[in-house]
């Protein structure tokens, strides 16, 4: 019983707070949080219904605030979006009234009910009543998702023009950013757009990545985003994007030769892939890069500054390389983008080009059709990344006299390629004609991957 001096809220609050979670099972748990989540909704209804007031009347302007909006954001601790949609559900459910009712009698959520508003706001006033009806019908069987769908079928069925009209805004509203973080991590940002963009998008991630084995521990979201790394790196390697200044599409690195010292003494082991050879002068530097995926690149050194490449005064150690969007590589990153590319480069002194070295293909159609048909997939233990997807990657890397033959070539996947060997160190010995073994920067376990005709 609500006393005179406690608010209803009050009173609700002190009842939930008086059950004892502990004390039931799971189907009274289940019953009371139910009961719980229809109060929330109604709740919500009944904010919604006040919102629509204070909107309408203008009371939050004459309170100092900008808009209802602004005051759920600065008084009620909404955040901007949720603030926006409570009052965008309550200006729609103001002209609802069966949908206000259902969520007031708890048929309807408050979720669904903010699906009905957005669905029933491009269609015409007798339009939208047969469709607010199949609606209301059809919620209580169908969680949110479903029901989302299924009212986009309506509105669809509704007004078919009306739904080109909607799919082409969002085709306006396409984009896709670039930027690094405070600790250089690179983000994208954007919009597909349209229900088709955002489709073939999906399906390229989620295609181009599936589960690794056994070992594979990237959640869902970074298998993702390996996966569309993965689907951009075969477009490339296909070698069917438009030339740049009448080059292929190539990714310029400046690196030293110190740089690649540094990492050939890091990760080269026996059979393992290293740096190429350095130059014999040091702080010479030397460029490698990738275009295409693995094919044509680029490189161009950077100008010496030091004895490190560096400002005076500062650490001497060996810089690191550097894109030619200004994005800084560590040297093993270097050397996973010279592993599956044309390798080109160009030396300097004293800040100016001497020369451009020779450029030499990884592998050729034919080649590469006979590494297709011999390893068929990822030869990491376990993998599923098909052939098609994968990186040739040089058992004895190419600058120490690696041969781009069958017999020193074998295929990775993006992931195993790029992280397991170039970025965590894993050796590889044995032969790719017959068995692989390879082996963790611990040597405390060896992988066997045998020939998959055999």
């Amino acid at each position: 019983m609500c006393l005179p001096e406690q608010s209803a809220r009050d009173a609700a609050l002190a009842e939930l707070a008086r059950l004892d979670p502990a004390a039931l099972d799971a189907a009274c748990l289940m019953g009371q949080i139910g009961d719980l989540a229809m109060f929330i909704s109604q709740a919500q209804a009944q904010l919604s219904r006040l919102t629509a007031t204070l909107d309408a009347t203008g009371g939050a302007a004459e309170a100092g605030h900008k808009s209802a909006s602004a005051f759920l954001r600065t008084r009620c601790g909404l955040a901007p979006g949720h603030a926006a949609a409570v009052v965008a559900t309550a200006r729609g459910l103001a002209g609802l009234e069966a949908t206000q009712k259902a969520v007031d009698a708890g048929t309807v959520s408050f979720d669904q009910a903010q699906i009905i508003v957005r669905t029933l706001a491009g269609l015409g006033e007798d339009t939208a009543a047969i469709a607010e009806r199949a609606l209301l019908d059809h919620a209580p069987g169908l969680d949110t998702a479903r029901f989302r769908q299924f009212a986009d079928e309506v509105a669809y069925r509704a007004d078919p023009a009306a739904a080109e009209e909607r799919e082409q805004r969002r085709w306006d509203r396409r984009h896709l950013s670039f930027g690094l973080t405070l600790d250089a991590t690179g983000t994208l940002s954007g919009a597909c757009g349209d229900a088709v963009s955002y489709e073939i998008v999906r399906t390229a991630a989620e295609a181009f990545s599936p589960p690794g084995g056994l070992a594979d521990g990237r959640t869902a979201a970074q298998r993702r985003m390996d996966g569309l790394v993965a689907a951009c790196k075969a477009a490339l390697d296909a070698g069917k994007a438009p030339e740049r200044h009448g080059a292929a599409p190539h990714i310029t690195v400046l690196v030293k030769d110190e740089t690649l010292a540094q990492a050939a003494g890091a990760t080269t082991g026996p059979g393992q892939a290293g740096a190429g050879q350095p130059g014999q002068n040091t702080g010479t530097p030397q460029g490698a890069g990738t275009a295409q995926g693995a094919g044509t690149a680029h490189g161009a050194g950077t100008p010496d500054r030091g004895q490190a490449g560096g400002p005076p005064g500062l650490i001497t150690g060996p810089p690191p390389g550097q894109t030619g969007h200004g994005t800084f590589l560590t040297a093993r990153q270097v050397l996973a983008l010279c592993c599956g590319a044309q390798v080109g480069a160009i030396r300097w002194r004293d800040g100016l080009p001497l020369g451009v070295g020779r450029t030499a293909r990884t592998e050729p159609a034919g080649l590469r059709r006979a590494l297709e048909a011999r390893d068929r997939r990822c030869r990491w233990p376990g993998c599923e990344a098909l052939a098609a997807w994968a990186t040739a990657h040089h058992i004895r890397p190419w600058g120490k006299g690696g041969a781009t033959a069958l017999e020193d070539l074998v295929l990775f996947c993006h992931l195993h390629h790029h992280h397991f060997i170039h970025a965590l160190g894993w050796t590889i010995t044995g032969t790719p004609n017959g068995t692989l073994h390879l082996t963790n920067p611990g040597g405390w376990i060896t992988l066997d991957s045998p020939l998959p005709a055999a």
